[in-house]
Formats: structure tokens, sequence, C-alpha cells
């Protein structure tokens, strides 16, 4: 990119309002509740998939984003079959 890593940092941190860390967690988190929403994968499936290693930081994060857990976001989005 021609850039050098804290210009990257910067630059991410100015037009999305969130640091590196916080941005790729966000990314995981909304790719988590899309495989939780359409595909019939469990809740440690989908976490593992999207690189969490941990079911209670997962939740945690997942809460702390959708304000729910995912077991209730299964329950009012995933699509009946």
């Amino acid at each position: 990119m021609g850039m050098l890593h804290y210009q990257i940092y910067r630059k991410l941190k100015s037009l999305t309002g969130q640091s590196v860390n916080e941005f790729i967690r966000a990314v995981r988190i909304k790719r988590a509740a899309e495989l939780l929403e359409a595909s019939d994968c469990n809740i440690s499936e989908v976490m593992y998939q999207c690189g969490f290693s941990g079911q209670s930081y997962f939740s945690k994060c997942f809460h702390d984003e959708y304000n729910m857990t995912p077991s209730e976001y299964i329950l009012k989005y995933r699509k009946k079959k």
C-alpha cells in the first residue's frame, strides 16, 4: 500500500472512528451474525469459523454489538426452513 503501519492505523481511525482491533472484531461479529442467521451451524461452529476461540468472549463481543446473545439472535432472526 505504500504506507507505514501507523499511518494505516491513523487513517482507519479517522475513517471509521474505531481502532484496528475494534474494526476487525466488528467485521468478524457481523460475519458471525450472517452465519447464525443463514446457516444451520451451531454457535460453536460459527464462533470458530469467525476466528474466536472462547465462547464467553464471543458472547460478550456479540452482545456488545447486537444487545442480545447469539442464541437470542438465532431465535429472532434465523430463517425457518
